[in-house]
């Protein structure tokens, strides 16, 4: 097998440490794609209730959790699955569906959980065109061979922030071999108020070949506790927990969930903020010259000029040294790019404030 690349270290490129901030000020982190706008009380409390009870082992099945997303969203429990994060399950459908030899295809620019995923069984990784950073289903269809197995979707789209409609998720599917796995990774599901939008829950019913992967580390703002879930068939879903470890989702987590559930004004509100806010760095960003892909998730992602003193590398030097840490995207192949997780209020006013100073 080829020797890969380098991804983890590039993965955690954008963690600096040390990073000082002359007035004292704490750093922002803007790269990971948190949540900046805090957690539910509800969830909080909840999460505070169990830890007084560290010395029980969670819930190998999670068998009450199953059932609180299965009653939020409608879905029968027996065909959920919960992971440490959905980067647990991606890696799961990798290992089971995919080996050596095999082919795993995915959009170009899209969440590099694929490829590594694809690297770690020996699999190919085949990347379609994406115009415009955009998913485009029929260079998708055109890719699939007799050697492809699974085909990975991020919608929305990481690190672009784009997104494909329901028609087109709808006619991916239905244009796939049944022998081919489509996995919908809808991780922003949450921020997305497009009408024509869809998560892809509705696309699992009499098919035996999608899942449908989703986390609580986004809008609901529990990265902290690595909690996701996948909604598949039946018969899926019983491979996968098979496969999974015991205990994989630990017991402060699943009740963090049970509470954040029961908050949904919380998630609206996170959304109706990050929105907010997703525009007004939108519309600096323009001003001062930048390009910006039209974003509908919690982040977005900025073109700089490819000469000159303005560069994307320049850019991200600069603001490190203002305590301000965003994403380089290089490893995507968008060297002339930075990705910025919108962030609080005041957050967004010290990006736009340290780069108005850069782009003079």
């Amino acid at each position: 097998m080829a020797k890969p690349r380098s991804y983890i270290p590039e993965i955690g490129k954008s963690v600096v440490k040390n990073v000082a901030v002359p007035d004292g000020r704490p750093v922002i982190n803007l790269s990971l794609n948190e949540s900046s706008f805090g957690v539910s009380p509800l969830a909080a409390e909840a999460a505070k209730h169990r830890c007084e009870r560290l010395y029980r082992y969670p819930d190998p099945t999670s068998t009450d959790l199953r059932a609180v997303i299965g009653k939020r969203f409608g879905l029968d429990p027996d065909r959920i699955v919960c992971g440490n994060g959905s980067e647990e399950l991606l890696d799961l459908i990798g290992r089971l569906y995919a080996r050596p030899g095999d082919e795993i295809l995915f959009a170009e620019h899209a969440f590099l959980a694929f490829s590594i995923v694809a690297m770690r069984v020996g699999a190919t990784p085949v990347r379609a065109p994406a115009p415009g950073f955009t998913t485009d289903v029929d260079a998708l269809l055109e890719r699939v061979t007799d050697n492809t197995r699974v085909v990975f979707l991020d919608n929305p789209n990481n690190p672009c922030g784009t997104y494909i409609s329901a028609d087109e998720v709808k006619r991916l599917r239905d244009g796939l071999p049944e022998n081919v796995v489509l996995v919908i990774d809808s991780a922003y599901a949450e921020y997305v108020d497009r009408p024509d939008y869809t998560d892809g829950l509705e696309l699992v019913a009499g098919a035996e070949n999608v899942i449908v992967t989703r986390t609580f580390s986004k809008a609901y703002g529990l990265a902290a506790l690595r909690i996701g879930w996948g909604y598949c068939s039946a018969s899926m879903a019983g491979v996968v927990n098979r496969m999974r470890a015991i205990g994989n989702v630990n017991a402060v987590a699943q009740a963090a969930v049970a509470g954040v559930l029961e908050d949904e004004d919380f998630v609206r509100g996170v959304r109706d903020a990050t929105n907010r806010e997703r525009k007004k760095l939108t519309d600096a960003f323009t001003a001062m010259g930048l390009a910006v892909t039209p974003s509908v998730t919690n982040f977005l992602i900025a073109r700089f000029p490819d000469t000159g003193n303005h560069r994307a590398g320049a850019a991200y030097a600069h603001l490190v040294q203002n305590g301000i840490i965003v994403r380089e995207v290089t490893d995507y192949g968008l060297d002339d790019y930075l990705r910025f997780t919108i962030g609080r209020p005041e957050e967004n006013d010290a990006v736009i404030e340290a780069l108005s100073r850069f782009m003079v």
